[in-house]
């Protein structure tokens, strides 16, 4: 989230600022699953997140899906070493940048 809207964000209800504390945190974790793989794969996250005990990771293709499935083993073990382990599956699932978004990612 920009620091230009810490200032609106003070002003504002506790239920909302919690849902934007929490898309925050949401943003943070895709960030560190898109660090987490190679830097070829990075620009084609188009977001994560944990479903339960499993990651789901958004890419914009099926080619893609296919090399994000294949760095599963490496990006469980850099998740675990950032002290956010994936207790259950690594699932792939193929999906749209938003339009005018830069790099491909979702909020």
């Amino acid at each position: 989230m920009g620091r230009d809207l810490k200032p609106l964000l003070a002003n504002l209800d506790g239920s909302l600022l919690e849902l934007a504390r929490g898309a925050s945190a949401a943003d943070a974790f895709a960030s560190l699953v898109r660090q987490s793989l190679p830097e070829l794969l990075r620009s084609r996250v188009v977001t994560a997140t944990r479903r339960g005990d499993d990651l789901v990771v958004v890419v914009e293709s099926a080619a893609w899906a296919a090399r994000v499935r294949y760095a599963g083993p490496g990006l469980r073990k850099r998740l675990e070493a950032a002290a956010e382990p994936i207790a259950g599956k690594i699932r792939v699932r193929v999906g749209r940048p938003a339009a005018g978004r830069a790099g491909g990612v979702r909020p």
